[in-house]
């Protein structure tokens, strides 16, 4: 039977219909499957977590961090910083039915263990319960429990449910206030902290030194177990893992030789001693310090009243690395190196000799003006390069770098990393800083004099650096111009001791200041001359040989003493930079270095080198004799190839030279002219000065 049109219309928006509700139900299908698979298969693992939060809480067991070793390490030996296991009594308020529950429970638990009750007070209180209870955080009942506190705890039936005993770890510092400014201390991660690294708020982070430079090596990774609320037991998800071991460059002996002489001393101040050779870094100590032992795991009460203490007295300043002074005449060997390697034609030689009245008399330029006067602490007389640096001679550095100027002792400056920090593995390290003839029409409104000039060649003025700068420049004197990188941390080793990672920023190519061996040679006979017989001879005594210079820092301070006393040298002298060490001492207000930084040094020194023996500084002095008659004979030879090519040019000269019969022959080209009278006061120590002319050295000398 034939349908009728209107038939055929409800027939066929039926189908369409029907097939739209088949579609939407095909795709809502299609999305449950999509989304099962995805719950169950793609985020199955997190799921299953999420999942047993609902009737489980997170705890976590924080991890001990890892230990701290000095460089003689051994199996067995004590370390530098270590932990002491502990246990402490904690409840969780998420345990608790309600408040009240948890209030009863704390006041029983004070009437037993004759507690305060008012000490937890705070904690009790309804926004800390909420807050507590989300996060299932902890209150700390008891810290350190004894013995007879837990077999107390353990007989009244008080820790069985709602209590329990947490192991945790106190962190030692063996050395305490003696390492202090390297181990630095640990304590609770601060907002700042939580922002910026990748640490929890129940952990403790490092604060200062090693401890924050290398925090994330020595956290370890926290313990994780599941407390499921309906059926009232654990499972353990992850167990702890101690944070990894450092192998410091830190040597005991030395260290402690170092703040015991420093501390005896009571001033403030720094010692650094370092390898020449490596940058390794075997002892420094800052003074006034702190103590890591009460700032990590003292009670509130101690925390508090030894920050105070300390900040009175800026024990938190570690002066090694962040404070910046005038090096005073600990500068002098570098400007020595400048004037020997970089003034035109190198006429300034070791042999060049100035002398000394007391005083250098800096001619005025500008009329109406009088001369400038400035004084050396003594009366030395004539002296070469050696004496002036053995007698520490303002008055020969004076005409040093007014011959030369100061284009070049910047450049060194620079050259040996004064104005830059050295790189140390410490945080907070500043840079010292090197002025220049810029930097003082911007900052002062005031051209660049030759007042400034001197000043520089004496290492005061505007000229500062830091101790750890200093120490690098004299490792350069030793290992011929590399400027290395100091470091403290030599190997990162896991809880059993295995090597993970060595740790050598100088191991590969480091920067170089061109020197030559004559130069070097040159200063060096006048550093250890200043131990035989020049500004630090006190040190003469000591077994080892030394080689170094004092300095005295002036300052604008009215108080007596109020001269910085530096120290900065290196022994044994003449031994392979591998073999010797470098010191800096510096004293803030000491008054002298020969009598307050020297003595230090000299402690150091006798601490690095217990059995020094006669014959090992014959052998030195035998090497170094070996050594000096190579460059002196070295030295002959390019002094007679000199000579050999002024003959031929002079010959070649002459025979070009035209008839002149019957003519007058002109002047001589060293007929004095103004000119002339220029290249004079470049070549000669300037007449005007205040010193006589040198004529033994007009001739230049050239070093190899």
């Amino acid at each position: 039977m034939a349908k009728s049109l209107f038939e055929y219309r409800i027939e066929k928006k039926f189908q369409t219909r029907l097939y739209v509700f088949a579609a939407i139900v095909f795709l809502v299908a299609a999305t449950f499957v999509i989304q099962l698979g995805n719950l169950q298969l793609v985020q199955g693992a997190e799921n299953r977590v999420r999942a047993r939060r609902f009737v489980s809480r997170q705890e976590y067991t924080i991890a001990p961090r890892g230990l701290m070793f000095d460089r003689n390490y051994k199996p067995g030996d004590e370390p530098l910083v270590q932990n002491i296991r502990f246990i402490d009594f904690v409840i969780f308020p998420a345990r608790f039915s309600d408040l009240e529950a948890l209030r009863t429970y704390v006041a029983a638990f004070c009437r037993l263990m004759e507690r305060d009750y008012e000490t937890f007070a705070a904690q009790l209180s309804e926004d800390s319960f909420k807050e507590m209870s989300r996060k299932n955080e902890s209150i700390t009942l008891l810290t350190r429990v004894t013995r007879a506190e837990q077999e107390r705890l353990a007989e009244f039936h008080i820790a069985d449910r709602f209590g329990e005993f947490v192991p945790n770890h106190l962190r030692y510092y063996t050395m305490g206030p003696a390492l202090a400014h390297v181990t630095g201390y640990i304590g609770m991660p601060s907002r700042r902290d939580l922002d910026t690294l990748p640490v929890q708020s129940y952990q403790t982070v490092g604060k200062a030194g090693i401890e924050r430079e290398y925090d994330e090596d020595l956290r370890g990774r926290d313990g994780i177990r599941l407390r499921h609320i309906v059926i009232d037991s654990e499972e353990q998800v992850a167990s702890t893992q101690q944070g990894n071991n450092l192998i410091l460059t830190i040597d005991r002996r030395i260290q402690t030789a170092a703040y015991n002489a420093i501390s005896r001393l009571g001033k403030r101040g720094t010692a650094i001693a370092m390898n020449a050779a490596t940058g390794q870094v075997l002892a420094l100590v800052s003074y006034p310090t702190f103590d890591p032992n009460i700032l990590s795991s003292g009670s509130n009460r101690q925390r508090s009243d030894h920050l105070e203490e300390v900040r009175i007295h800026q024990g938190f300043l570690n002066r090694a690395i962040q404070a910046k002074s005038p090096p005073a005449s600990t500068i002098k060997p570098l400007v020595a190196l400048a004037a020997l390697e970089n003034t035109p034609g190198r006429d300034i030689t070791p042999n060049t000799t100035y002398s000394c009245y007391g005083r250098y008399v800096l001619k005025s330029t500008r009329p109406g003006v009088p001369d400038s006067i400035y004084a050396c602490w003594s009366t030395h007389g004539t002296n070469n390069l050696e004496g002036a640096i053995a007698h520490s001679c303002n008055v020969y550095f004076y005409n040093l770098g007014y011959r030369m100027g100061s284009l070049p002792m910047i450049d060194f400056a620079r050259k040996f990393g004064f104005d830059r920090p050295t790189g140390i593995d410490l945080p907070g390290e500043i840079s010292g800083f090197v002025p220049d003839s810029r930097w003082k029409q911007e900052r002062w409104g005031s051209k660049w004099y030759d007042g400034d000039t001197v000043n520089f060649a004496i290492g005061q003025g505007f000229l500062q650096q830091t101790p750890m700068e200093l120490a690098v420049m004299y490792s350069a004197l030793v290992n011929r111009g590399k400027i290395l990188r100091p470091y403290l941390i030599r190997e990162v080793r896991d809880p059993d001791n295995r090597v993970i990672r060595r740790i050598n920023p100088n191991g590969g190519r480091v920067e170089e200041v061109p020197i030559s061996m004559a130069s070097l040679r040159a200063v060096q006979k006048g550093l250890r001359a200043a131990v035989t017989y020049g500004t630090s001879r006190r040190l003469s005594v000591i077994p080892v040989p030394i080689a170094g210079k004092t300095g005295t820092a002036q300052t604008r301070s009215s108080r007596t003493a109020s001269s910085h006393a530096w120290f900065a040298g290196f022994a044994p002298y003449g031994a392979p930079p591998e073999d010797t060490i470098v010191v800096v001492v510096f004293v803030e207000h000491g008054q002298g270095g020969s009598a307050a930084a020297a003595p230090i040094a000299g402690e150091i020194f006798q601490a690095a080198f217990p059995d020094w023996s006669p014959l090992k500084s014959r052998e030195l002095e035998m090497n170094l004799y070996q050594l000096d008659q190579r460059l002196h004979d070295q030295q002959q030879q390019f002094e007679h190839l000199l000579e050999e090519d002024q003959q031929h040019e002079d010959h070649a000269d002459h025979e070009e030279q035209p008839a002149t019969d019957g003519i007058e022959n002109p002047a001589p080209a060293g007929t004095p002219g103004e000119s002339d009278q220029t290249m004079e006061r470049t070549q000669n120590s300037n007449p005007d000065n205040g010193a006589p002319n040198n004529p033994g050295n007009t001739t230049p000398v050239r070093s190899l």
